[in-house]
């Protein structure tokens, strides 16, 4: 395959220099590759490295990733074209981020280069990993992913513990495994601490219903999480839902009497519920005082 592009065309590959075929780059798997003639229109150089948090184009020359760490935008599209690459191949892979995504100057930005596939150290594809090995690997995404959310990259931070969680679903259903009661239950912990990442993630992105959704799968298995409920409470709250955000709040106080976020957003939902009452009552007055 000479030219390749991603289903949502961001991303193509056109092949400037063939290899023989081989097996291609896997999940784990460590690669050397080297980078040339990079060319960005729309940012700068800087700008890939400060504000898209590019660590394979941060410069030209050869470096070694392993394939599932990319932790940004860019260098998970160079991961994905890696993915179609034989070793020895050297392409020109072309990146565009539109300019609702972009972060400079409200402008897309297009990133050239080409890049060669030296060496790949190939892992064993998912499906022959064990079930140790799927939970490490999911717990270092995990981590990765809440060093992200603190700093601020709410995206990339979504993206590692959405990456987690699809490793996790391969174990399903975890009952028919017969593992051991400590791996069962960690693996069990971790899913939960996924969701509500993701569901703290969405959260901060606004996105309610996907963050309601999320905390309601874990409050099915755990019906006393206080983060669940408090972010669900909350996105409850940001929908004028205050039946709602007050019933999850109102728990959230049960549980942690002394939680001041909770108190605070039980007092804001509290005075909203008690003010539309108010508005409905006086309607309803105005109503019958018409008549």
């Amino acid at each position: 395959m000479l030219q390749w592009k991603s289903a949502d065309k961001s991303i193509s590959k056109n092949v400037l220099k063939p290899a023989v075929y081989t097996k291609k780059p896997t999940e784990r798997s460590t690669c050397n590759v080297l980078v040339e003639k990079l060319n960005v229109t729309g940012a700068s150089d800087e700008d890939l490295r400060e504000k898209y948090h590019t660590e394979i184009l941060d410069g030209e020359g050869e470096k070694v990733l392993v394939i599932g760490e990319a932790s940004a935008e860019i260098d998970r599209k160079i991961e994905s074209a890696i993915h179609m690459m034989n070793i020895h191949e050297r392409s020109l892979v072309t990146i565009t981020i539109p300019a609702k995504q972009s972060e400079v100057n409200n402008r897309s930005i297009t990133v050239k280069f080409e890049i060669t596939l030296i060496k790949c150290e190939r892992n064993k594809p998912i499906w022959e990993w064990n079930t140790e090995e799927k939970y490490k690997i999911a717990l270092r995404y995990k981590e990765r992913g809440v060093e992200l959310f603190k700093d601020l990259r709410i995206t990339d931070a979504f993206y590692k513990f959405s990456r987690a969680c699809k490793i996790l679903i391969t174990l399903e259903p975890i009952s028919d495994l017969e593992l051991d009661n400590q791996l069962e239950s960690n693996i069990n912990d971790l899913r939960l601490a996924l969701y509500n990442n993701m569901a703290m993630c969405h959260l901060s992105r606004k996105n309610y219903k996907h963050t309601i959704a999320l905390c309601t799968k874990v409050l099915y298995k755990d019906k006393n999480n206080v983060k669940a409920l408090y972010r669900r409470g909350v996105a409850h709250g940001n929908m004028n839902n205050n039946e709602k955000a007050i019933a999850d709040i109102k728990e959230v106080l049960t549980l942690e009497p002394n939680n001041n976020a909770a108190k605070e957003q039980f007092n804001i939902y509290n005075t909203r519920l008690q003010e539309s009452i108010q508005r409905s009552n006086d309607m309803m007055r105005r109503m019958f005082k018409t008549y």
